[in-house]
């Protein structure tokens, strides 16, 4: 593939990302505004001035999907139950979707999109899972995508969720010589054949923010459903190549992520995190 033909493929994918998402600069510089004399525009102006603050409590209702990939052979304990508590309780003006199997205790609220294991490479399986997702009416076309392990702890805004968060630069991830280190490595490699030859690690185990075009895309030109591949880490690569996310680590240091690694952590290392 050309250069000239890369570039145009990856505008392709980013103007629909933009267009789906509504933040183009054009949705603002060309909408055609009606004619207003200038002695008009500068009362409007004054009058808005004189106008008392007013405070942005909370983010508009987008209706958004919330899809969780779910596997019961691997779940380990209540884990899916705390998640859909959580995102029911902080993020209410979402809408819970499991995809996968179905929970014995879920409710006729809790929305359920059947699917069976199409891989035993985990990234694999969850491309088919995102594929699943894009072709139902059951998800928003932009949803959130999450995990059964992920779980909010505070209300949160569809502005907490876009950000694009990495690890920093996509490198070596994974035990030596395992799946995760190879669909990492392949990952790498795929981009670079794009062009993107320094690209971020987007594999930060938070929630994340994915159109559903931009979405299909991506898992058509890199294969995915054939190859394991960090299909966010695509994603977002590919779609915002030239954007510098917010760099954190999953540890007691930072605000957005602390992940649990075992099931007697420290006490004290919690409170203070939590």
């Amino acid at each position: 593939m050309s250069t000239k033909k890369q570039n145009t493929d990856q505008e392709e994918i980013k103007d629909e990302a933009s267009k789906d998402h509504n933040i183009t600069d054009h949705s603002i510089t060309d909408a055609k505004e009606p004619k207003t004399s200038s002695k008009k525009k500068a009362a409007s102006t004054a009058k808005a001035a004189d106008a008392p603050d007013r405070k942005i409590t909370k983010m508009p209702d987008y209706d958004t999907s919330i899809v969780i990939p779910y596997l019961a052979s691997k779940a380990k304990g209540e884990e899916l139950r705390y998640a859909v508590r959580a995102w029911v309780k902080h993020f209410p003006e979402g809408k819970v979707v499991i995809i996968g199997d179905k929970p014995a205790w879920a409710g006729k609220d809790l929305v359920h999109i059947p699917h069976k294991p199409q891989s035993t490479n985990p990234q694999i399986d969850v491309a088919h899972k995102m594929i699943a997702a894009i072709a139902s009416n059951k998800v928003s076309d932009v949803f959130i995508w999450t995990n059964d392990d992920i779980y909010t702890l505070c209300p949160v805004d569809i502005a907490d969720i876009i950000t694009l968060k990495s690890h920093g630069k996509l490198l070596k991830r994974g035990v030596a010589n395992g799946l995760y280190a190879e669909n990492c490595k392949k990952t790498v490699a795929a981009l670079k054949k794009q062009g993107i030859t320094d690209p971020f690690d987007y594999a930060t185990h938070t929630p994340v923010v994915m159109e559903k075009s931009s979405l299909a895309k991506v898992i058509e030109r890199y294969g995915c459903e054939k190859e394991g591949h960090l299909v966010y880490s695509l994603y977002a690569n590919t779609v915002f190549p030239d954007h510098r996310p917010i760099i954190t680590k999953n540890d007691g240091s930072g605000s957005i992520c602390a992940s649990v690694y075992r099931a007697n952590p420290d006490p004290k290392v919690l409170k203070r995190v939590i």
